[in-house]
């Protein structure tokens, strides 16, 4: 079982996007995605604001009690940023969708089924929705955490097909590998892309989890743009290769009825 290992805080965006109230207070909540609490000192330094800057915005939070501090001092979510989170998950429409069809494809693999969603502003992506097998071995996901795309068969089916700005950009943060920190491999990287685009779909083996096999295709929205991927995730032990063609054949179907369904087709 695996659990993984915290995201650092959305990066700053620098002075021509940090000068309304409204946007710091917005990056400031985005921050309790990511993790969830903050010292007002490191919360500071992640958003590349003065402290007492920082504490006057998380003040103007606080009696709607979207922000709430510890008796330690330390900064965290708020009923109301729970309530509305919780809402907001229930209600998204991919979620709905997409629930039956990853519980379909769980009991016929018996392997963890992962909706992965693509974050293009960001050039990052998160696991909106999971659907857990029977065996005491399986891998915990967390959700709704903001994840590198350069990593792993979920990351890189949907960096694939994105522009080769994006592409360059993502090459670029040269993020470490979230499982063990390993550095990224431009080279290793643009090969497996190009494969990637090649075949419509993505195998990776220990990149996201330790001695996990991953396998994602990705699907598309009614512009042809990449909007997410169904995936699964298998420990080393129980994946057989000879089953590959099938398991992916899966991923497709899956893929294939979700856009459809969201009216992509």
């Amino acid at each position: 079982m695996k659990t993984e290992p915290l995201a650092a805080a959305p990066a700053a965006r620098g002075p021509a996007s940090d000068g309304g109230t409204v946007h710091r207070v917005l990056r400031i909540l985005g921050c309790f995605a990511e993790k969830e609490r903050w010292g007002l000192n490191e919360l500071a330094r992640a958003l590349n604001l003065p402290r007492a800057t920082t504490h006057r915005l998380l003040n103007l939070c606080r009696p709607l009690n979207f922000v709430a501090q510890d008796e330690d001092g330390s900064y965290c979510p708020g009923l109301e940023l729970y309530r509305l989170a919780g809402r907001l998950s229930m209600e998204m429409p991919l979620n709905r969708i997409a629930g039956p069809i990853l519980a379909r494809v769980r009991d016929q693999t018996d392997e963890t089924t992962i909706l992965t969603l693509l974050v293009r502003s960001e050039l990052k992506m998160f696991f909106a929705l999971t659907a857990s097998p029977s065996h005491p071995m399986r891998y915990t996901i967390q959700t709704n955490r903001l994840e590198p795309l350069t990593w792993g068969a979920t990351g890189r089916a949907l960096l694939a097909f994105l522009s080769p700005e994006e592409i360059g950009e993502a090459v670029r943060r040269a993020e470490p590998s979230p499982l063990d920190q390993r550095p990224l491999d431009e080279a290793e990287l643009r090969r497996s892309l190009a494969g990637i685009r090649a075949a419509g779909h993505s195998v990776t083996h220990g990149q996201r989890t330790p001695n996990g096999v991953g396998l994602a295709v990705p699907f598309f929205d009614g512009r042809g743009e990449v909007r997410g991927n169904v995936a699964l995730t298998i420990p080393e032990f129980r994946f057989d290769p000879d089953k590959q063609a099938w398991l992916l054949g899966l991923l497709r179907e899956a893929a294939a009825e979700l856009a459809r369904k969201m009216g992509w087709t």
